[in-house]
């Protein structure tokens, strides 16, 4: 793929995602339009970018979405892109047991060079030995040469450029250690301040990069149009003629792909946004509820609060209003929440409570199957999914899942659960709830 280039590293904590900001930052300052992804299924840090260049990123995951619809999503931002800046998931070879979703596996699939990124805290000359088995690891993974992230002095950084030029890796830039430059932790979310860091910082690695990387050379001169590029931000409220969608997004539950917005729109749909910690009512008109995940227990007190809304909630999910409603989403719908701070009331539409108080982590990849026909799926579908959550679930609901992973609870008129799941353009799952709605 043409104006394409990737950023990669042999393991987390590399510095993959703070390279890969800075170079986004770069990008747009110097007259590109950035269509970023985050390879993998993580919609936190494709978040950071909208900090970074003005975009958030959109995510391209061979498991869950398929080579297909992979490349579908990678050609339809090349239409419109200027450059399509890939940050790698986990190690370059990291994914399903087989390796068979790695993002080297998606690089091969959309033949998109990479930057490797070498931490350099943590070795000098050895290095080369990591970027040597990066280029020789998998065939048609092109690596165009490599950052060297948090490096030491001169001396360190002429042994690691000898190294790395003796197996055919050159030192295209180099970073140096600099302890300010790191990313704020996610597990609270993304605050307002916390974007605000980021870009801080992708603006104070874009201007070191600046006169080091030949971005030319690398992707191509900016071209010179007036079309605007598909962004990667959830699409905002649009009007139309079908049934009205009511879709949370706030700082308690946002966690939303674009292409589900798309999904739902091209099925018929119109969606409202609305916020569970400050509206008090659902927008007027709501014929069906899309949940997102989040963190309901950062804002436990302030979701219990809004008692207006809980009720109307409530009394929709009772009435049969379809309902989709993913981890955070779920955990809003249930009787109570449970944190360390104490049990808080929630909508009590679902029989049961949620808890996060003594946190465990759930995480990777699910293959499940749907137990009966629902606003979603059919009995017997196949559904691949993933998990990512700290909290537990003790509800008294029929499951709607059978499998791999979290059961989840199952209405005639409503899916619930842990999971996290893609929609996109013309699939069964989202025209199935717009037709719901509809009825």
């Amino acid at each position: 793929m043409e104006r394409a280039l990737a950023v990669v590293a042999a393991g987390t904590g590399e510095g993959k995602t703070s390279v890969a900001l800075g170079l986004a930052r770069l990008l747009a300052e110097s007259g590109y339009r950035v269509a970023p992804f985050k390879c993998g299924p993580d919609y936190l840090d494709a978040r950071l970018y909208e900090a970074a260049c003005d975009r958030g990123a959109r995510n391209l995951d061979l498991w869950l979405d398929g080579p297909q619809q992979v490349r579908r999503n990678a050609l339809r931002a090349a239409e419109t892109g200027d450059v399509l800046l890939l940050e790698g998931m986990m190690g370059l070879f990291d994914g399903d047991d087989d390796g068979a979703t790695s993002t080297a596996q998606i690089l091969r699939v959309l033949d998109v060079p990479a930057l490797l990124v070498l931490d350099g805290w943590r070795a000098s000359q050895s290095l080369a030995a990591i970027a040597l088995g990066c280029t020789r690891m998998t065939p048609r993974v092109r690596i165009l040469g490599a950052v060297l992230n948090r490096a030491g002095g001169e001396g360190h950084v002429r042994a690691v450029r000898r190294a790395c030029e003796r197996v055919g890796v050159p030192v295209l830039a180099v970073l140096p250690h600099e302890p300010a430059w790191r990313i704020p932790e996610r597990r609270l979310g993304l605050q307002t301040e916390r974007l605000e860091a980021v870009r801080t910082i992708a603006a104070a690695i874009a201007a070191t990069l600046r006169d080091q990387l030949d971005l030319d050379g690398l992707v191509g001169r900016p071209r010179r149009s007036e079309t605007a590029a598909d962004g990667g931000d959830i699409p905002g409220e649009a009007g139309g003629s079908g049934p009205l969608i009511a879709m949370a997004r706030d700082e308690a539950l946002w966690f939303t792909y674009p292409e589900t917005v798309e999904a739902l729109r091209a099925a018929g749909a119109r969606i409202a946004f609305f916020s569970p910690l400050r509206d008090r009512a659902l927008p007027d008109g709501t014929r069906g509820l899309w949940l997102s995940g989040g963190y309901p227990e950062s804002h436990a007190s302030a979701l219990a609060a809004n008692a207006s809304l809980r009720a109307q909630v409530a009394e929709a999910v009772a009435s049969g209003m379809p309902v989709y409603a993913e981890c955070g989403g779920m955990m809003w719908l249930a009787e109570e929440l449970e944190t360390a701070e104490g049990c808080f009331p929630m909508v009590g539409a679902l029989r049961g409570r949620t808890s996060i108080a003594r946190p465990r982590l759930h995480l990777g990849y699910r293959r499940v199957r749907a137990v009966c026909d629902s606003v979603l799926d059919r009995a017997g579908d196949g559904i691949r999914a993933y998990e990512f959550h700290y909290a537990s679930a003790s509800l008294r609901e029929r499951p709607a899942y059978e499998g791999e992973g979290d059961a989840g609870a199952w209405r005639e008129r409503l899916v619930a659960g842990f999971l996290h799941r893609r929609f996109f353009e013309g699939d069964a799952a989202s025209c199935r709830f717009v037709a719901a709605c509809a009825r």
